[in-house]
């Protein structure tokens, strides 16, 4: 009987439960690679023994402090970009000892090859564990890893010491996953072998997203009467998503039948509230927070309109989940948004930072509800047909036999 594909993810935070939050895209897709009888190793970087979860096998950082390490890291030194270098030893040694602890996996359990979700720290990780084992490297790009936006500081490669990591990264990793046309184009920019970058979209499991959905509880916890039209976003409270442009269209619109709910948590939670009382919107906004992850396609399914503000997004996860659910998706024209959205046929797209653009098209789709209607119909088709979970699995499991055969 041939062995298993065997594969260690390196991931450092991701949880170890469907509902858990972190990473909860990465968790997805090992999940379902496990599924499909991948022997799939993940590799946290905290401190932690060995535990199955889901069919995964979980694995963590053995002790803090490891003499192996140190040596590690001073035979490694050589392989550093040297800009890279002028950075806090103990992240060095950091970087080290996690790559020390998944090489000790690889080599213990005769892993196949190596899959680091995220340029850096996970790829850096996972080309110094590729240095020791001489496995094949995989990474997958999602956004602040290789997309910058100097506007509102994102993206680590503001930081021309984590540039010069994750360009080394990339060139020297056997394959590029990127999820969008924009983290395609500047991952294809930054390689010299342009032709192990691939463009596998993100998916969603359209089981779980789907219209038939019945969110009539969350509304009722809320507190929304039954005809009130509900506007959804959900994003972190951070600069790059752009929520300060959703509710500064709020006021434009004198409708008072409309409530907009805002979803997720960050550093700009309080400015976003004081900024509803200081626009008068205050009782027309309801920031629920951190959403449970069971939870949120039902708020999907309460909602009448989903707006993605974003300044940069470099897939939009949210959008996808959204048109899963049957509903028309106001978006951005930046990163992955547009790969998702097509004009006036699933959704509508508006410049960023535009409040009177964001305005006037929840306006218009409220105004005729019939098109409405066809748009999340549109949407799910699309997502069944470009963006589910299940063809992007077939797809990673392609390239990983083909990596390994050495046919890529």
């Amino acid at each position: 009987m041939s062995k298993r594909l065997s594969v260690a993810v390196i991931s450092s935070s991701v949880g170890k439960a469907p509902e858990d939050i972190a990473y909860s895209f990465v968790f997805d897709e090992v999940y379902m690679l496990a599924k499909r009888s991948v022997e799939a190793h993940l590799i946290r970087s905290r401190i932690e023994g060995e535990f199955i979860s889901y069919g995964i096998h979980y694995h963590g950082i053995e002790r803090r402090y490891d003499i192996q390490a140190l040596n590690f890291l001073a035979r490694n030194i050589t392989c550093y970009p040297p800009i890279s270098l002028v950075r806090k030893p103990t992240t060095l040694y950091r970087e080290n000892l996690y790559a020390l602890n998944v090489s000790k996996v690889i080599e213990r359990d005769r892993i196949d090859l190596i899959h680091a979700h995220f340029a850096y720290p996970e790829g850096l990780v996972g080309l110094l564990a590729k240095r020791r084992t001489g496995k094949p490297l995989v990474v997958t790009v999602h956004g602040y890893d290789i997309l910058v936006e100097p506007t509102v500081r994102y993206g680590i490669r503001l930081d021309l010491r984590l540039d010069a990591i994750v360009r080394k990264v990339l060139n020297e990793a056997d394959v590029i996953l990127t999820a969008s046309r924009a983290t395609f184009k500047e991952s294809s920019r930054i390689v010299r072998q342009t032709g192990k970058v691939y463009l596998v979209p993100n998916g969603v499991n359209i089981r779980r997203f789907n219209p038939s959905l019945d969110g009539s509880y969350i509304k009722k916890k809320l507190g929304i009467n039954d005809h009130v039209k509900v506007v959804f976003t959900l994003r972190a409270h951070e600069p790059q998503y752009g929520i300060e442009y959703l509710l500064r269209a709020a006021p434009l619109l004198k409708k008072n039948d409309i409530i907009f709910v805002i979803g997720g948590d960050g550093s700009l939670r309080p400015y976003h509230e004081q900024l509803a009382v200081d626009l008068g919107i205050r009782e027309k906004v309801i920031f629920v927070g951190k959403i449970p992850r069971n939870d949120v396609p039902y708020y999907y399914a309460m909602s009448d309109i989903v707006v993605v503000p974003s300044l940069q997004e470099a897939f939009g996860l949210v959008v996808s989940e959204a048109l899963a659910c049957g509903k028309p998706v106001i978006g951005t024209k930046v990163g992955g948004i547009p790969d998702q959205i097509i004009d006036g046929y699933n959704g509508c797209l508006v410049k960023p930072k535009d409040p009177k653009a964001i305005a006037e098209k929840i306006l218009w789709l409220l105004e005729h509800p019939g098109e409405a209607r066809r748009m999340g119909v549109n949407g799910r088709k699309m997502v069944e047909e470009k963006f589910n979970l299940e063809k992007r699995i077939d797809k990673i499991i392609e390239i990983y036999e083909k990596v390994i055969s050495k046919d890529i």
